[in-house]
């Protein structure tokens, strides 16, 4: 079992051995960075809309949840019935 992944090691550290360096062309680094900058990126204006968007959002919704909070505990304290205690008309 050894020698049979011995074997395959070897083969392939001698397939690594062959591989050949190249040197890079000179304006691979200008190349990569152009088009970096040719990607579109989203403008601040649109960022800020979302922004706004998302803060009314939230601030809706914590309206309105409180809102029915509090009707909800109104319409609670309807239902549920006040005991008279006072016996005999003292």
């Amino acid at each position: 079992m050894k020698s049979s992944s011995n074997n395959t090691m070897e083969q392939l550290f001698e397939k690594l051995a062959q591989i050949k360096k190249v040197e890079p062309n000179m304006h691979l680094q200008n190349k990569t960075f152009s088009k970096f900058k040719k990607q579109t990126i989203i403008s601040l204006f649109w960022v800020r809309a979302a922004a706004c968007l998302l803060i009314i959002y939230t601030v809706a919704e914590v309206y309105v949840a409180s809102n029915k909070l509090n009707n909800h505990q109104q319409d609670i304290s309807i239902l549920i019935p006040t005991t008279n205690n006072i016996l005999y008309n003292e």
